[in-house]
């Protein structure tokens, strides 16, 4: 049965059995797990950290961005959990699929590289980072 909204549960532990509905969040091991949206019981893992997933929190409100594509599942659904909701996304092609991921790459490498500048290089990236949003 496909699933049209998420109720989250926070845990340190995930439990090895998640029930339908339920969005597991551990913030001890920043991670978030549930069951497919689709229906089809897939144990889906989304790691909760810079280069990954983004957990939102307001008012009893969950939130995970950016969308959660299922690629290495028979499902091969694609959602959103926004405000404890799923919002389904549509289909993607393999070369769409292969670009997002050569995409996550490079973004993931940038991150990385930019983790291992100096403080002060780092500092500055942040001012004209917060320059540019503000009068860029």
């Amino acid at each position: 049965m496909r699933i049209n909204e998420f109720r989250p549960a926070f845990a340190d532990f995930i439990p090895k059995t998640l029930d339908d509905g339920v969005l597991y969040i551990s913030r001890r091991f920043s991670t978030a797990s549930h069951r497919c949206a689709c229906g089809c019981g897939t144990k889906i893992v989304t790691p909760i950290r810079e280069t990954d997933y983004l957990l939102t929190e307001r008012v009893g409100l969950v939130s995970l961005t950016p969308s959660i594509g299922n690629w290495d599942h028979p499902c091969q659904s694609h959602y959103w959990i926004r405000d404890n909701k799923v919002v389904w996304a549509s289909a993607m092609s393999k070369d769409a699929i292969r670009a997002g991921r050569i995409r996550d790459d490079a973004d993931r490498a940038a991150y990385f590289a930019q983790v291992a500048w100096p403080w002060w290089r780092r500092l500055a990236r942040s001012l004209t980072d917060w320059w540019n949003s503000m009068f860029g």
